[in-house]
């Protein structure tokens, strides 16, 4: 049986990192993208990358999204009013966090296997909603809007996800915020549900948005 093939966003760690080396584990081939392969701000480069992978990789089990913004390197973007952030970071902050993907998604829909598997990872935000974090928050919830509305395009396949993790302890959390780390989530706790939506043996369906949170699913929308 030949190996099945994806695409992984947001691959050099945390969350991306986890869901990888479940999935090489598992048998994958994966192909993993970091911003060191594509700036997801820039739309004209995912554009030209989606056309790489279109020509090189005939066919797609499955395409996952984990990329976003929400700090740079010295600074979270967080605990702002929404006048005090930059234009440049709202904007990458939305291509990074949804358009981007939604450009990937258009362009290797012809490659996806009917029987193959689009998830999204969004966000959950436990205490403080969209203050302080808006245009993180307007991604995350972009992304979940898009990803039910992809399903409904495409009932007949591919099946799609979203997962909405609450605190994970990834290297960036435990940078920003090392006291709420102690207590935040693993990434395998996220790596785990995604090999059973790969699987296809969890109790969600087409188009479900999964909350993850104290390392417990439900389904749900990201708060």
């Amino acid at each position: 049986m030949d190996k099945r093939t994806a695409i992984v966003t947001g691959a050099n760690s945390g969350i991306g990192e986890a869901i990888i080396k479940a999935m090489q584990a598992g048998g994958w081939n994966v192909i993993g993208l970091t911003r060191g392969d594509c700036d997801l701000s820039d739309l004209a480069a995912v554009e030209a990358l989606a056309q790489k992978i279109q020509d090189e990789v005939p066919v797609i089990n499955a395409l996952i999204h984990v990329a976003g913004i929400y700090h740079s390197e010295d600074e979270a973007f967080g605990r702002h009013d929404l006048e005090d952030y930059e234009t440049k970071w709202i904007t990458a902050t939305m291509n990074v966090g949804v358009t981007s993907f939604m450009v990937l998604t258009s362009k290797l829909l012809p490659n996806i296997a009917r029987d193959g598997v689009v998830i999204g990872i969004t966000g959950t935000f436990e205490n403080t909603g969209a203050s302080g974090w808006l245009p993180y928050y307007t991604s995350k919830r972009a992304l979940e809007d898009f990803l039910v509305g992809l399903s409904q395009d495409y009932k007949s396949g591919p099946r799609v996800y979203g997962i909405s993790p609450s605190d994970t302890n990834t290297p960036a959390y435990v940078k920003f915020f090392p006291d709420d780390a102690k207590d935040a989530q693993p990434s395998t706790s996220i790596s785990l549900l995604v090999e059973h939506l790969l699987e296809g043996d969890s109790p969600y369906h087409n188009g479900d948005i999964i909350v993850v949170k104290n390392k417990k699913a439900a389904k749900g929308f990201h708060l």
